[in-house]
C-alpha cells in the first residue's frame, strides 16, 4: 500500500490540510467548524496548545495567551510573547502541526508520517526559515518533511493552468494576509520559481479597515479597546474578524451593513470604499508583476497563463487590476482559498514519479575497491593522482591500520583514476573505492548498453544545450519533450490549427537560441510557432503550394520550393524566400542551383546538437556517421588520445544519420531518418 502524504498549506490566518493515500487525494475538515478551511491560530492554556477552532473559542477567556498566526513569527524570523511567556514561531509551528497530524490519524485510521508543506514565494533556497518548517514538520512527528513553493502549487493546479505546454511561464498573483507576485516555469516535475516579490498588502489593507472602523465608531469603539486588563485586546481582536467578515462579504454585494456587537451601532462598508482602501496594494500589485517579469528576463508576451489565488482574489478589483496592467486574460479556481492545498496534494500524488533510481553502472567508469584490513585504517596518501593513468600492479594509495601497519593498495588491472572518493587522513573501511576509467581496449571488448530506441513518424532534434530530445510530428501536429536519459514524455505542445489538414512540420532553432516549430497545411499556410511558449510568432500563406521547404537559421528566413514552369525538354523550380521574423515576402526566383548557391538552407535544423562528427563532453570520445558502399551508416566511437575504435553501430537508413553526446557525456545517441520513420537510440556511456 502506498504511504500516506499530509498536505498543509499554512497561512498567515488560515490553514487547509488535504490527505494523499496512493493516487487519490482529498481535502481534510477541521474537527470543529467541519469546515475546509482551518483558523491558523493558537492558544496556550495551562494544560498546553489549543488550535484552530479551539484556539478561537478560548482566545475570548484568555486573550494574552492568543495569536491568530505563528507563521507571521516564522515571517518575521521573530518569537512571540503569549501571556510573559516567550515562544518562538517554530514552536508553536510544531504545536499547530502536531494537532493537524492527530486530526488526519483520526480520519485515516493510522499515522501519517510524511507531510509536504507548502511555502511562502519569500522563502528562497537557503533561507533559514525553511529549515524552521522542517524543523517543525519533524518536531510534530513527521519523519520526512517536503517542502514545496506555493507559487509552484497555483501554477500547477490543473484547474487554472491545464493545457500549458512544457516551458510555459505561468504569472501568479497569491492575495493574503501578504501578497506575492511569482513567475513560475511549467516543467512537470521540475517546475521552478524564477523570480518573486512580496508585500504586507493585505495585512496593510486590514489595518485601514480598522482605523476606518475607528473613526466611523470612535464614539463607542474607542472604549472597548482602551478597556483595562483582557477586555481591550478581546475588542480588538473581534474587530480585526469583524472588518475580515465584512471585505469577504463584498465578493457577492455592492454594499454590507453590520454590528460589531449586538448593542454597538451599524458599520456600512461599500465595495467603492473597499476599492479606495485598496487602491495603493493594487497599485503594487500591477507594478510587481512588470518587476518580477523584467527580474526573469521576459515580457507579458512571453506568459502562458495568469493566475489569481488566495481570499484576497475574492477582492472585487483584484482581477481587473491585473488584466489592465497585463493586457492578458486571468485565470482564477473556483476555491481561491483552497487552490494551493488541492494542487500541491495532486503534485503529492505523482511523489512515486520523482523517485531517483540507482545510478546505471557506466560503460567508461568503473569502480575500484580495497577490503581495509581490520576493517578501518586511516588513507595516509594516494599515490595516483585525479586524472592520471596508471599501469595493473600499480600502488593507487596507503593506508595505515589501528596497530600502525602499512599497507598498499594495488591496481588489479590498468586504468585512469577519475576521483579520490576520501580525503587524505580520513577514516576508511571496511572498504575504500575509488573510480577509474576503463582503458580503449576494455571498451572495445564491452560494449555500452542499449539504453533505450524512440521512434517517430516525423523527425528529432537535440536541443543546442544537449540536455533534451525534441520528437516533431511529421504533420507539425504536436512537438514534445523528453529529457536525452529518460523515455518519459515532460511537456508536449499541440499547436492550434484551422479547417485545413495539418502537411508537414519541423522544429528549428531560432537567432536566440529558442525551439520554433515551422508548421504547413494543405492550402500552403505556413505557421510559425516558439515552443516554450505556445505563442504563434507570424502566419502566412504561399499561394504556388510548396514541394520542398527550408529554413535558414542564421538570417532566420524560410525557402518554399514549388514546380516552376516547363523549359524545352526541363522544368526549373522556383524558390521563394521569406522573411520568418515579420512572415513578409523578400524574394522569388527561378535557379536550378540556387540550394548550392544558398548552403546555409537546410530542411533540418543546423543548430542542434547532433552532426556527423561530435565529441564528449569531457573531450576522450569521437563519435562520427559514415555512409557505407552498401548504403548503411556507421556509427564509428574513438578514443580520442590513442585513436582506437571502442565502439561502432551500423543500421540502413533511407536518409542520412546523425551523433550526439548528452550535456554530461553520459549518454551517446544516435539518429537514423528514414523517408517515413525517425529512431533514435540512446546509449548509457
Amino acid at each position: 500500500m502506498a504511504e500516506p502524504i499530509l498536505v498543509v498549506d499554512v497561512g498567515t490566518s488560515a490553514t487547509r490540510v488535504a490527505l494523499v493515500v496512493g493516487d487519490q487525494s482529498g481535502l481534510l475538515r477541521e474537527p470543529g467548524t467541519a469546515s475546509l478551511v482551518w483558523p491558523s491560530s493558537v492558544c496556550l492554556d495551562d494544560a498546553g496548545y489549543l488550535v484552530g477552532t479551539a484556539a478561537e473559542r478560548r482566545k475570548r477567556a484568555i486573550p494574552r495567551r492568543y495569536i491568530d498566526g505563528p507563521r507571521r513569527a516564522v515571517d518575521a524570523q521573530a518569537s512571540m510573547w503569549l501571556d510573559g511567556r516567550e515562544v518562538m514561531g517554530g514552536e508553536a509551528l510544531g504545536a499547530y502541526l502536531a494537532a493537524v497530524r492527530g486530526e488526519a490519524r483520526q480520519q485515516y485510521g493510522a499515522d501519517v508520517d510524511r507531510v509536504t508543506l507548502t511555502t511562502p514565494p519569500a522563502y528562497l533556497p537557503r533561507d533559514p526559515r525553511r529549515d524552521v518548517l522542517v524543523a517543525a514538520g519533524e518536531a510534530a512527528g513527521f519523519s520526512d518533511v517536503e517542502l514545496m513553493s506555493s507559487a509552484v502549487a497555483v501554477a500547477l493546479d490543473p484547474e487554472t493552468g491545464g493545457g500549458l505546454p512544457g516551458g510555459a511561464l505561468v504569472l501568479t498573483a497569491e492575495l493574503g494576509a501578504t501578497w506575492a507576485v511569482s513567475l513560475v516555469q511549467v516543467r512537470g516535475n521540475h517546475t521552478a520559481q524564477l523570480a518573486q516579490e512580496t508585500s504586507a498588502a493585505g495585512n496593510e489593507l486590514d489595518a485601514l479597515l480598522i482605523n476606518d472602523l475607528r473613526s466611523e465608531g470612535r464614539t463607542w469603539l474607542e472604549p472597548l479597546l482602551a478597556a483595562p486588563g483582557d477586555a481591550g485586546l478581546r475588542a480588538y481582536y473581534e474587530a480585526i474578524d469583524f472588518v475580515r467578515r465584512l471585505k469577504h462579504q463584498l465578493a457577492d454585494a455592492e454594499e454590507v451593513t453590520d454590528h460589531l456587537t449586538p448593542i454597538t451601532p451599524p458599520y456600512r462598508l461599500t465595495r467603492e470604499w473597499l476599492a479606495a482602501f485598496a487602491e495603493p496594494a493594487l497599485r503594487w500589485l500591477a507594478a510587481s508583476c512588470h518587476r518580477v517579469l523584467a527580474a526573469a528576463g521576459a515580457t507579458t508576451a512571453d506568459l502562458g497563463a495568469v493566475v489569481l489565488a488566495g481570499g484576497g482574489a475574492r477582492l472585487p478589483m483584484a482581477e481587473p487590476t491585473l488584466r489592465a496592467a497585463l493586457g492578458h486574460p486571468v485565470r482564477r479556481a473556483g476555491e481561491t482559498e483552497l487552490a494551493v492545498a488541492g494542487s500541491a496534494a495532486r503534485w503529492s500524488v505523482g511523489a512515486l514519479s520523482r523517485g531517483m533510481p540507482a545510478e546505471r553502472p557506466s560503460w567508461r567508469v568503473e569502480p575500484v575497491a580495497w577490503d581495509v584490513p581490520g576493517g578501518r585504517g586511516e588513507l595516509m596518501r594516494w599515490l595516483v593522482g585525479e586524472g592520471q593513468p596508471y599501469p595493473a600492479g600499480a600502488v593507487v594509495a596507503r593506508v595505515r591500520v589501528p596497530d600502525d601497519r602499512v599497507f598498499d593498495l594495488v591496481a588489479p588491472q590498468a586504468g585512469t583514476l577519475l576521483a579520490h572518493r576520501a580525503a587524505v587522513g580520513q577514516r576508511v573501511g571496511p572498504v575504500l573505492v575509488a573510480s577509474a576509467a576503463k582503458t580503449p581496449k576494455a571498451l572495445a571488448e564491452h560494449p555500452p548498453p542499449l539504453q533505450h530506441r524512440l521512434e517517430v513518424a516525423g523527425s528529432w532534434l537535440l536541443t543546442p544545450d544537449r540536455q533534451r530530445l525534441v520528437e516533431c510530428d511529421g504533420a507539425g501536429r504536436f512537438v514534445r519533450y523528453r529529457l536525452v536519459g529518460d523515455p518519459a514524455v515532460t511537456g508536449e505542445f499541440i499547436p492550434e490549427v484551422g479547417t485545413a489538414a495539418p502537411a508537414g512540420g519541423r522544429v528549428f532553432v531560432g537567432p536566440d537560441g529558442r525551439l520554433c516549430l515551422v508548421a504547413w497545411d494543405s492550402e500552403s499556410w505556413f505557421s510559425l510557432w516558439d515552443v516554450d511558449t505556445g505563442k504563434l510568432l507570424t502566419r502566412f500563406r504561399e499561394p504556388a503550394g510548396a514541394s520542398g521547404v527550408r529554413v535558414n537559421e542564421i538570417e532566420w528566413r524560410l525557402a518554399t520550393e514549388a514546380e516552376g514552369k516547363a523549359v524545352g525538354r526541363y522544368r526549373r523550380s522556383t524558390f521563394t524566400i521569406w522573411d520568418l521574423r515579420t512572415g513578409d515576402r523578400v524574394d522569388k526566383v527561378s535557379d536550378d542551383a540556387w540550394t548550392r548557391r544558398n548552403p546555409d538552407y537546410s530542411s533540418r535544423s543546423r543548430g542542434q546538437g547532433f552532426g556527423t562528427t561530435v565529441a564528449s563532453p569531457d573531450g576522450q570520445l569521437r563519435a562520427a556517421m559514415l555512409e557505407a558502399s552498401d548504403g548503411s551508416w556507421v556509427l564509428l566511437v574513438h578514443d580520442i588520445a590513442t585513436e582506437q575504435e571502442v565502439f561502432r553501430a551500423r543500421e540502413t537508413p533511407d536518409r542520412r544519420a546523425l551523433a550526439g553526446f548528452s550535456a554530461d557525456g553520459r549518454h551517446l545517441l544516435a539518429n537514423w531518418e528514414s523517408e517515413s520513420r525517425s529512431t533514435v537510440d540512446v546509449w548509457h556511456v
